[in-house]
């Protein structure tokens, strides 16, 4: 199952930097919920311009354009076909590639862009099997283009201010951490309807043939990150089960669970369930030598040497004031103003364009994106051989010592 890559002699792009672009010009493929959201965003972030839409349904397209021109943009260059999505990566006045497709279609379309000299954004997982996100990692280190997953879970309040406290060594040596994806979609699957869909429901069809965790980001990312994983750490090997499937709207098995083992001895449970009546949680939670942290189902803190001492209500929030990461300052107000609870995309969004115009490597990378979605192909094949441990390859083919361990600074 070990796949080292091509190993090329590429070089690595772990704080790649590249020029600064005064202006970054989007072009957006896929133009579904999600992407009509992010396209409102970037018309109230300085610094970017919008230069190109792609959709296979004409009313997404005019829906987006619309949003763009009535905010005061011009109207971008369109594309309304199957190969519409390659002339939009060939497009000159196309710096970055915005891609918010079907999850099956994100390589593809992302190493193409690359291909094509513009860096990449796409939306989670960046990749379902274990082949593609080699394809990723190999072919942004030939271009030397960026490629990251928008994983906003990253850039919630809480997950920054944890982050905040392990770099600051609050919470010691992290030993364990959690992070699922925990969501009753029961009637969504069942009526097809995501604010509108206009599209096949391929989430379903995707899933429906998989028997792991098929979207491990959103609680993955932000422990990862805390934990130090592709930095002074690494992701060695995962086992996972799945529960037997019950109800109208189950897919393969209704639980999924999965224990990740990394190179310091340290582990992750990583959850995924939509068919059952369970109140939504990402779980995030992280156990230390010095200290824990927990996001739900309430928020909480303790510290050693008196863990029985529980900060939460008030408490926690004095610790949360105490910790709180520059981000939230920088990005927060104005993010609710436009986007509602939605804020972490708007920072999400704000961080990458701030990024790429001050040649600065991004919050998260190419490798990061593998690693994190890697599992979804590594979860099915460990629960569908009953549990069989399953080695999770190194991305960054032993270099990740050259990267700085601090992050999102």
């Amino acid at each position: 199952m070990v796949n080292n890559g091509n190993n090329i002699g590429h070089r690595n792009v772990l704080q790649l930097q590249c020029e600064p672009i005064e202006c970054v010009r989007i072009g957006f493929v896929g133009l579904g919920v999600r992407a009509k959201r992010a396209v409102h965003r970037m018309m109230h972030i300085e610094g970017c311009r919008i230069t190109a839409l792609c959709d296979l349904v004409e009313e997404n397209i005019e829906e987006a354009k619309g949003i763009i021109t009535e905010q005061g943009g011009e109207a971008p260059t369109t594309y309304c076909d199957n190969d519409g999505w390659k002339r939009l990566c060939r497009q000159p006045d196309i710096d970055l590639v915005y891609i918010c497709t079907d999850w099956a279609s994100h390589a593809d379309i992302a190493v193409y862009a690359m291909q094509c000299g513009k860096h990449v954004a796409t939306e989670v997982p960046a990749a379902t099997t274990v082949a593609d996100c080699w394809r990723l990692v190999d072919t942004a280190e030939e271009t030397q283009r960026h490629c990251i997953m928008l994983e906003n879970c990253c850039y919630d309040e809480f997950e920054l201010c944890v982050l905040n406290m392990a770099q600051q060594g609050k919470l010691g040596e992290i030993i364990h951490a959690e992070g699922s994806y925990l969501h009753d979609l029961r009637e969504r699957i069942a009526t097809n309807d995501e604010g509108g869909r206009k599209w096949s429901n391929w989430q379903v069809e995707f899933m429906s043939g998989h028997n792991g965790n098929p979207y491990p980001t959103h609680g993955l990312g932000p422990v990862a990150l805390a934990m130090g994983i592709n930095r002074d750490d690494r992701m060695k090997s995962i086992v996972s089960c799945s529960s037997k499937a019950v109800g109208d709207n189950s897919l393969q098995g209704n639980m999924n669970s999965s224990i990740i083992t990394t190179e310091k001895g340290h582990t992750i449970l990583v959850q995924h369930c939509i068919t059952l009546p369970r109140p939504y949680s990402r779980s995030f939670l992280i156990s230390g030598t010095e200290g824990f942290a927990q996001k739900y189902p309430v928020q909480a803190f303790a510290f050693s040497p008196d863990s029985d001492n529980v900060a939460m209500g008030e408490e926690c929030n004095r610790l949360m004031e105490q910790y709180r990461h520059p981000f939230v300052e920088m990005y927060k107000q104005r993010g609710e103003e436009l986007c509602g609870r939605r804020w972490i995309d708007y920072a999400m969004d704000s961080r990458l364009i701030h990024c790429l115009r001050n040649g600065l490597p991004l919050d998260m990378n190419v490798y990061d994106a593998a690693l994190w979605s890697c599992l979804v192909e590594l979860t099915d094949i460990s629960a569908s051989n009953g549990g069989t441990p399953v080695e999770i390859p190194d991305f960054t083919r032993g270099q990740s010592s050259q990267y700085e361990r601090k992050v999102f600074s």
